[in-house]
C-alpha cells in the first residue's frame, strides 16, 4: 500500500508583478492651450467692429444690428426712389411747409430761373420724391434771401455816402438814361445806380452830355450849371414837382 508523500512542495518564488507593489497609474494631462496660430482668425470680409478677438469670434448681435438697420435704410431710400416723377418736369416748384425767412421777409419763387430746372435735374438724378425736391428748393431761396439782405448793407452804405439827397440823385440820373437812352438802357444801368460811383459817374456823362451846363449834385443838394432851385427851395417841392426837376436836369435844363 502506498504512503502518501509527506513531503511539503517547494513555496514557488513569487512573479516580479506579485512580489512588485502596482505602480500608479500616471495622472491625466491637462489639455495644452491653443496657440495663438489655433485661434480662428478675424475673416476678410467681416468689419472688425464686429469681431470678437478675445474669444475668436463673430459678435453675431452686433452684427445683426448693422445689417437690420442697413435693410431698413435701403427699404427707405427704394420707397423715396419710387416716389419721384418719371421725368424732371414732374417736380412741383413750392417751398417747403413752415419754411420762415424772418419777420417780413418772403421769397417768390419764378419758374423761370434755371437753377430750379438744373434742381429738377439733380434731385431726379438723386431719385429724391417730392419733399427732398422742396428741401432743395428752400436752400436755394434761403441763400437768395441771405444774399440780398447782404447787398441792401451794401446799398444802404452806398446811399448814405451819396448825402441826404441821395434818392433824388438816383431818381434823377435814372430819369436822363432812360430819357436819352431809352428804357432797354436803364434797365442796363439800373444796377450801377445802386452804387455811389455809379450815380457819380453817371452825372459826370450828364454834365458831358450838355456842354458842361447840367446841374451838378453835391452832398448839400445841386450846384453849378444852369439856374435851378436852391436846396432850400428843392426840400419845399412835392415829389412832383421834384420828378420835374430832375427831368429838367436830364434834359439840360429844358
Amino acid at each position: 500500500m502506498t504512503q502518501p508523500s509527506t513531503e511539503t512542495p517547494a513555496p514557488t518564488s513569487p512573479s516580479s508583478e506579485q512580489a512588485a507593489p502596482q505602480a500608479a497609474a500616471p495622472a491625466a494631462a491637462a489639455p495644452a492651450a491653443a496657440s495663438p496660430a489655433d485661434k480662428p482668425s478675424r475673416p476678410d470680409w467681416l468689419p472688425e467692429q464686429f469681431w470678437d478677438g478675445e474669444g475668436g469670434a463673430i459678435k453675431g448681435a452686433d452684427l445683426k444690428t448693422h445689417l437690420d438697420d442697413l435693410a431698413a435704410f435701403k427699404a427707405g431710400e427704394d420707397s423715396k426712389r419710387a416716389a419721384a416723377p418719371e421725368k424732371p418736369e414732374g417736380y412741383e416748384l413750392k417751398l417747403p411747409d413752415g419754411l420762415d425767412f424772418g419777420e417780413g421777409v418772403t421769397f417768390e419763387l419764378d419758374d423761370k430761373d434755371p437753377m430750379f430746372a438744373f434742381g429738377r435735374a439733380v434731385a431726379h438724378d438723386l431719385g429724391l420724391d417730392q419733399p427732398g425736391f422742396e428741401k432743395l428748393v428752400g436752400s436755394y431761396a434761403k441763400m437768395q434771401v441771405e444774399q440780398a439782405k447782404a447787398d441792401q448793407a451794401v446799398f444802404k452804405q452806398q446811399f448814405e455816402q451819396l448825402g441826404p439827397k441821395a434818392a433824388d440823385r438816383q431818381k434823377a440820373v435814372e430819369t436822363w438814361v432812360n430819357a436819352k437812352l431809352g428804357p432797354d438802357a436803364a434797365v442796363l444801368f439800373g444796377g450801377i445806380t445802386k452804387f455811389k460811383v455809379g450815380i457819380e459817374t453817371l452825372e459826370r456823362v450828364m454834365r458831358l452830355a450838355s456842354g458842361g451846363g447840367a446841374p451838378n449834385f453835391t452832398q448839400s443838394g445841386r450846384d453849378g450849371g444852369h439856374a435851378g432851385p436852391t436846396e432850400e427851395e428843392y426840400a419845399a417841392m412835392s415829389p412832383a414837382e421834384k420828378l420835374v426837376a430832375a427831368r429838367k436836369a436830364a434834359s439840360g435844363g429844358r
